[in-house]
């Protein structure tokens, strides 16, 4: 590690192996190194404190600030997102597009952009499977690209850089060929000028997300003799450092760094009680991974559609349990003493009457039978007398 300001370097270790990438955390107390199997994490110190097992040869690191969320890609096609608060996996995806060659993330979502052998470059998130978007950038393989904002700028083997509108996903300006080598990084500014490596050549450009495309560059530079490998702007100050295959170098670029600061956000002169503090609160502050989406303005909104399907199948179960519910009748007071004597006395009488009823039913019953039999003896006797008659008259004499 290297003290930009005062240039002097104050962490230096060998790993006796080969080092594919290194990756800042959330302070610079803490770093993580994608070597030639596994990646690993040290402190400022240079001590080992962890070794991440669970991707093998890992080949690009990223790091989500404001998630705590290690991105990792490597030569299988896989990426990887790892939350350093506690060490878990949260996502792993396949990309099936074979071995990633860049890997950028836009500050404004926190959305992955993988460039890959096919000049395809797709967008990722943790909680999709599926690249949430894919762009054919170039002929060839993606070999760098860079985000801001609402802007991407990639680059290609075929010696092409292009500008690409991420609200529309069309080609904004392409430029061509210039030193006859392929572009192998590319960086943005905090105010959006671009950086780009041709070999030994750097270029930096002015206004290239304007409507009007950029004729010259505003910055040339050459390395003689030297292949530029990497360079990144240092934020907040108007320097651009390259590394290259000769060692390290810085590039004064006159209004590329932000001049005003948020002292809440990153504080280039805050005291070490103030570092604490501030990582407190970051972690307080942590976002989900599941906040990371393409249009981050959707969190907060309503669904419409969703709301009234809910509203509608809330109604319908309202409906249903008044239809169902049985109607009673409210009553005040019921359980006052005189209204419990009326209703006993109610209850008693309609017991009598019904006793009453029951008994009158089985003593008319019995009448009628007792009618009946009267009828047939008075038939009886009816019928004797006429015989007796019958008899006298046969036997009275003439």
């Amino acid at each position: 590690f290297m003290h930009l300001d005062s240039m002097k370097i104050f962490t230096e270790l060998h790993v006796k192996e080969t080092v594919r990438a290194v990756q800042t955390l959330h302070n610079e107390n803490l770093f993580a190194v994608a070597q030639k199997k596994y990646t690993y994490i040290y402190d400022n110190q240079g001590t080992e404190l962890h070794c991440i097992k669970q991707q093998r040869f890992p080949a690009l690191l990223d790091f989500l600030p404001y998630h705590f969320l290690l991105v990792s890609s490597g030569e299988r096609g896989e990426i990887c997102w790892r939350d350093i608060t506690h060490g878990t996996q949260v996502a792993e995806h396949r990309t099936h597009l074979g071995a990633t060659t860049c890997m950028r993330q836009n500050p404004k979502n926190a959305v992955m952009h993988l460039g890959h052998n096919q000049g395809v470059v797709t967008l990722w998130t943790p909680s999709v499977k599926e690249p949430v978007v894919k762009i054919s950038c170039h002929n060839s393989k993606v070999t760098a690209l860079a985000v801001h904002g609402n802007y991407m700028v990639t680059a290609g083997a075929d010696a092409k850089w292009k500008v690409w509108d991420l609200r529309t996903y069309n080609m904004l300006h392409g430029y061509g060929r210039k030193y006859g080598h392929a572009v192998n990084s590319i960086d943005v500014s905090m105010t959006g000028m671009v950086a780009m490596s041709c070999g030994g050549f750097l270029d930096v450009f002015k206004d290239v997300f304007s409507t009007a495309r950029a004729s010259k560059p505003y910055i040339k530079e050459q390395y003689r003799g030297l292949q530029i490998e990497c360079l990144r702007f240092r934020p907040f100050e108007d320097v651009c450092c390259v590394g290259h295959s000769g060692g390290f170098s810085s590039l004064i670029v006159p209004g590329a760094g932000k001049a005003n600061f948020d002292s809440f956000e990153a504080n280039p002169f805050e005291t070490k009680k103030q570092r604490q503090e501030r990582e407190v609160q970051s972690l307080l502050d942590k976002l989900q991974p599941d906040s990371i989406m393409l249009d981050p303005d959707r969190i907060g909104e309503i669904n419409h559609e969703v709301a009234k399907a809910y509203n509608q199948k809330k109604k319908e179960e309202e409906k249903e349990a008044e239809e169902a519910k049985k109607a009673t009748k409210k009553m005040r007071g019921k359980n006052k003493v005189g209204n419990r004597m009326k209703r006993k006395a109610l209850k008693k009488g309609a017991e009598q009457r019904q006793k009453t009823k029951d008994r009158l039913a089985q003593g008319g019953g019995e009448e009628d039978d007792g009618d009946d039999d009267d009828d047939e003896d008075d038939d009886d006797e009816d019928e004797d007398a006429a015989g007796e008659t019958a008899a006298g008259e046969g036997t009275r004499e003439p």
